[in-house]
């Protein structure tokens, strides 16, 4: 009788792990969507290529209102571009993302983010987002954005 009952508690208490399992799995994907104004606010010449900073702000989802700077190397020759962002949130908190893209035309970019973490809410963050930029003269741009974090 003792092995009986002691089957259906390892039973129960699979079935339980098993649910929380699939809970945390099912919750820790949360989705993320933003867009924002921004302007290149230098270009450098390397011999990598170009390196470039951007500033903008915008509205995100899980940012509220936010402050960002950018970071990359333009190759000229093919339109690729790999760099960094750091996402400063409403409440100071900062979400850091590696970033790599295309551009598709001489206006406009596709690329993604890979997320790294940041500070405060968002020191363990990870996951990643689709963007795409629109220059709307040599210095203007706008970009949206969309994924999950993990």
């Amino acid at each position: 009788m003792k092995q009986f009952f002691g089957k259906i508690m390892l039973g129960f208490a699979l079935i339980a792990l098993l649910s929380m399992t699939s809970t945390v799995a099912f919750a820790a994907r949360v989705p993320f969507k933003g867009e924002g104004n921004g302007e290149i606010i230098g270009a450098v010449p390397g011999p990598n290529g170009i390196s470039m900073t951007a500033v903008a702000e915008g509205n995100a989802t899980h940012l509220g209102k936010f402050t960002r700077e950018e970071h990359l190397i333009l190759n000229p020759e093919t339109g690729a571009f790999t760099g960094g962002v750091v996402f400063t949130a409403a409440d100071g908190s900062q979400l850091t993302a590696t970033l790599t893209g295309n551009f598709t035309s001489e206006a406009t970019a596709l690329g993604s983010y890979i997320f790294t973490g940041g500070t405060g809410r968002f020191a363990e963050t990870t996951g990643s987002a689709d963007f795409s930029a629109v220059l709307s003269d040599a210095a203007h741009f706008t970009v949206e954005f969309e994924g999950n974090f993990d």
